[in-house]
């Protein structure tokens, strides 16, 4: 009885996320599954393959004080690069959409993200941000194009309360 129970549940549970899963597009779930698998593709690919996943035109804006941050493509990967070579990366991501539009190449993407970081003396620390990012395609694949965050949350993991 109790594995008809478990075996039911793993279905319920499988059905709901192929559900979630044809709510979108195709276009659509890559560019959710792009904006999840950027932080981590620094450890599992490389800087080299991490570059690639921004237009040529990128702009970032932390969205953070009075005026924020506002970042050329070459001033946020420089400062991704070294914190990347100090021995930081990301072991988990996690999106929740709000809402995806897409027109032709170009899309709007608004979504909470949650990152997980390992530092070099083996700390764990944690973000989670608002997003509001325009892709773009180039060469044939979505790229990020202009990423604006705020973030909500950004410390210790686990939290501590």
């Amino acid at each position: 009885m109790k594995l008809k129970i478990t075996i039911l549940a793993a279905l319920i549970l499988l059905s709901s996320s192929f559900a979630i899963a044809d709510d979108y597009s195709k276009d659509e779930l890559e560019i959710i599954e792009l904006n999840r698998w950027v932080p981590l593709v620094l450890k599992e690919a490389g800087f080299e393959a991490y570059t690639e996943l921004f237009h040529p035109d990128y702009t970032n804006w932390y969205m953070q004080g009075e005026e924020g941050i506002l970042t050329t493509r070459e001033q946020f990967l420089g400062g991704v690069r070294g914190w990347f070579e100090d021995g930081n990366y990301a072991n988990f991501s996690e999106v929740q959409p709000i809402s995806i539009d897409i027109l032709g190449d170009v899309a709007y993407f608004r979504h909470i993200q949650e990152e997980h970081f390992v530092h070099p003396d083996g700390s764990q620390s944690m973000f989670k941000g608002y997003f509001a990012s325009i892709m773009k395609k180039h060469e044939g694949k979505w790229t990020f194009y202009r990423t604006s965050f705020s973030e909500l949350y950004r410390g210790e993991y686990p939290r501590t309360p």
